[in-house]
């Protein structure tokens, strides 16, 4: 099974292994949402003039997103295979990592102290949540006919919902 395949999550692997298959689900979800937000940025806000701003207005904020996600995961990695331990401080220092590269995305030395800490403090929440088996944010999903995230049939020959009858 190649990096690429499957449903996984980032939650499916210990924190110290398979390191490049949780980084390719962590980058892949987190450019998703750094294109919706550069892509709001230009069209809602900045309203670059020509393709080279536009495209360095999508470099501000996928790049910077994309190494915090990166980071977080390869010294969260990296603190587990060193320490040999599988606890909270691990993902503090991976957050700590994000939050460097966020105080210089910001240019500031207190955005840096203040990105580590609120990082710091969600991950110790979450790894929390992770260790003692209970849910942050339980929403409901609810998957809809011909929905993005659905397993469609696209045979002729597939169940059509309500009333619809083949004939």
């Amino acid at each position: 099974m190649s990096i690429l395949e499957g449903n996984e999550s980032y939650f499916d692997y210990q924190d110290g292994d398979k390191t490049e298959k949780k980084l390719w689900i962590a980058t892949k979800h987190v450019g998703l949402a750094a294109l919706f937000a550069s892509t709001a940025d230009v069209l809602l806000y900045s309203h670059p003039k020509g393709y080279a701003a536009a495209l360095g207005r999508y470099g501000y904020f996928c790049v910077p997103l994309l190494g915090m996600s990166s980071a977080f995961v390869l010294f969260t990695d990296l603190a587990t295979n060193i320490r040999n331990k599988n606890d909270k401080l691990n993902w503090v220092i991976g957050a700590c990592a994000a939050g460097v590269i966020f105080g210089a995305w910001r240019r500031s030395g207190a955005a840096t102290f203040f990105g580590s800490a609120l990082f710091s403090g969600m991950a110790l929440i979450k790894k929390d949540a992770l260790q003692n088996d209970y849910v942050l944010l339980d929403l409901p999903t609810r998957l809809k006919h011909g929905g993005i995230r659905t397993s469609r049939d696209y045979t002729l020959t597939a169940h059509r919902p309500g009333n619809w009858v083949k004939e």
